[in-house]
């Protein structure tokens, strides 16, 4: 039954929980304890474990927290309680009373039913106790153990499943395919896929897979495909040539087909290649790279290239052209890495292959014996800090084209500089651009996305004619865009902001926070949007944590008024004035159009007497809604403190705005 017993959920995170609700136990440590017993299967002793788990303690602080960790978890469910068998040297888990969650994917694929998981394309093996490499050094490397060994048996059982003739040509055909996303170099992969294409009849789907899976050979291996595969691939074409060609449809009028990654720019992540006389643990390399391709996929802001389709590039002195001929790679991300004593030290760059340029570049040093830990932040830094970067190249040869011959993504890009003017006239010419783009690319969450944001600040701003109809555009936009991509982060993180805002639904804001966090845990604009409800709701100083550390990771986001404005909210609700002041000035000098910002920013001036700069901001917000009343705003207001509201009207007053 599945009441008597817990599951280990592995993938984008790892927690345990229960079937029927009762337990979400998230404690990483705590978790990486269980994580290790389950995947292994066996007893452990206890020195093992606290060495493994708090290797960077005393012996005798990891053993004490060793003791306590699984105290508590004992505690923590019944099914714990039964499943841990503990005694003075050992530890033992009965996997009776655990599933695990890859194990729950093996056997659905042994059951002929393709996993939501595997939908996704060759990353889910990493995305295996994801994070989990910074608990320490030596779990990093067995956590790469684990992803190595299931992803050789995840791929085992893809195989045969596409071998099954019990199952459907098409279904067959799913199996192949993901397991070629696994595998894009497993020849065995490529002519099961292709075999079923033609089974299908769609002889020019299988040719195409052969045409992929030869480019990637010959840019990653240098060689072409076994003559095996080259006969395979002659003899559909042979066969093709007697098959009548099918009747062309007409694209209807005014329907533009969409590419694979609507126009978005497709980076490749280098290996770290190792500098200097000290050796440096291959693993740590791979790690980082892992880190970056993992991130950058789950933001899904541009495309990323696999590491495995690329590994064996670095060392060829053309890889620059192979990734850009055969692969239609625009940017790279490459660096070095090097070893002085108990220091690392590693150099990362952005590069735009078609001219040559270094568009952005940073060092990160980091202790030995923090390395393993530091691999997760140094990630989140670079993608947060690449991103930005790598959109302005973008916008700038954007520039270049003329608008009815830009891609989706380039439609994106020139409509969100206009939005974040926050200039009406500009604006409202943005709204119209994304309007146009979400009707000719439906499936583009992206676009989606920045349209959801247009209507948040059309109402923010005070420039809806009808909020409650733009609030409800907010939301389909948003659903629209989950529907194209479930594990959008930022798509859920702005859904529950906007929940919260808007319908004080708390609870499923909340719901869609923690999703939005497991989706992409280190992306800064997902951390930000999740910031104000904690500090709307009582939460100051967990609002604080979480936006310091958006802004840590992209502190030259051009794009940053928001945050800044978010992090004064959170200061303002921890009753620290002089802060909130500080960051909604910070906010101003970025764009001193967004009137939420001048609103707060003015009262947060006027309760530290800084009267002349508080009126300032009055006639700023005045300026640009003249309708304003404080009373209207105070009597709507998100503080869910009674006493806040009333102390946010008093120093809007004081400030000079009208009641």
């Amino acid at each position: 039954m599945s009441e008597d017993r817990v599951t280990l959920r592995v993938l984008s995170g790892a927690w345990i929980d229960s079937g029927s609700g009762g337990l979400r136990m998230t404690a990483r440590k705590k978790v990486a304890l269980l994580a290790y017993l389950a995947f292994d299967r066996r007893s452990a002793p206890r020195d093992l474990l606290a060495g493994l788990i708090w290797g960077d303690v005393s012996d005798a602080k990891a053993r004490s927290s060793l003791r306590q960790a699984l105290s508590e978890l004992r505690s923590m469910h019944p099914v714990l309680n039964k499943a841990l068998l503990i005694d003075r040297t050992m530890v033992t888990l009965d996997p009776g009373f655990l599933i695990i969650e890859t194990d729950q994917v093996l056997d659905e694929i042994k059951q002929g039913r393709l996993p939501d998981a595997l939908r996704g394309g060759g990353e889910t093996i990493n995305d295996i106790l994801y994070g989990f490499e910074s608990i320490g050094t030596r779990y990093a490397e067995w956590v790469h153990d684990i992803r190595k060994t299931y992803g050789d048996r995840i791929l085992a059982a893809l195989n045969e499943a596409a071998s099954r003739t019990d199952l459907s040509a098409s279904q067959r055909m799913e199996f192949a395919e993901a397991a070629l996303a696994l595998d894009p170099l497993g020849e065995m992969q490529c002519r099961y896929a292709m075999r079923l294409a033609t089974e299908l009849g769609d002889m020019g789907k299988a040719l195409q897979i052969y045409a992929a899976f030869y480019a990637k050979m010959e840019a990653e291996l240098d060689m072409e495909p076994s003559y095996e595969t080259q006969d395979l691939a002659a003899e559909i074409k042979l066969n093709s040539a007697h098959i009548p060609a099918a009747p062309q449809v007409a694209t209807p009028a005014g329907a533009q087909l969409a590419p694979r990654h609507h126009g978005r720019p497709i980076l490749a992540v280098l290996p770290m290649q190792p500098r200097g006389p000290d050796p440096i643990p291959g693993f740590l390399a791979e790690m980082l790279v892992d880190n970056i391709v993992m991130r950058v996929a789950r933001i899904r802001d541009i495309a990323v290239i696999s590491r495995v389709s690329i590994r064996h590039l670095s060392e060829r002195p053309d890889v620059a052209h192979v990734l850009q001929q055969e692969l239609g790679v625009r940017y790279v991300i490459s660096g070095n890495m090097r070893r002085e004593g108990d220091r690392y030290f590693l150099n990362v760059e952005l590069s735009k292959i078609d001219e040559g340029l270094i568009v952005w570049v940073e060092q990160y040093e980091s202790a030995a014996d923090d390395l393993a830990q530091a691999q997760s932040r140094i990630a989140d830094e670079v993608v947060n800090r690449i991103l930005p970067n790598l959109h302005l190249a973008e916008l700038r040869d954007a520039h270049l084209i003329e608008l009815d011959h830009l891609s989706a993504y380039q439609h994106v890009l020139r409509a969100q500089e206009l939005v974040y003017t926050l200039r009406h006239s500009k604006f409202e010419e943005a709204g119209a651009q994304l309007k146009q783009t979400v009707t000719s690319w439906p499936d583009f969450a992206q676009a989606q996305v920045a349209m959801a944001d247009w209507f948040s600040l059309r109402v923010g701003q005070g420039w809806s004619p009808d909020a409650a109809q733009d609030i409800a555009q907010l939301s389909l936009h948003l659903e629209t865009a989950l529907q194209n991509e479930r594990r959008n982060g930022r798509a859920l993180a702005m859904l529950g902001h906007n929940k919260a805002i808007y319908g004080r639904r708390h609870l499923e804001a909340n719901v869609l926070f923690d999703e939005a966090l497991s989706a992409a845990p280190g992306d800064a604009e997902t951390l930000m949007w999740t910031g104000p409800n904690l500090a709307f709701s009582g939460r100051e100083d967990e609002a604080i944590a979480r936006l310091e550390h958006a802004r840590a990771l992209n502190p030259n986001d051009p794009l940053g008024f928001r945050a800044d404005h978010f992090l004064a909210i959170a200061h303002f609700a921890a009753g620290e004035m002089e802060k909130a002041a500080q960051a909604g000035l910070a906010s101003v000098m970025r764009n001193g159009l967004y009137t939420s910002n001048l609103r707060l920013t003015a009262a947060a001036c006027a309760a530290i007497g800084q009267q002349d700069t508080a009126q300032e901001m009055a006639a700023r917000v005045m300026a640009l809604e003249p309708e304003f009343r404080v009373s209207r705003l105070v009597a709507n207001h998100l503080f869910r403190d009674p006493a806040k509201r009333a102390l946010y009207g008093e120093l809007l007053t004081a400030a000079g705005l009208p009641n």
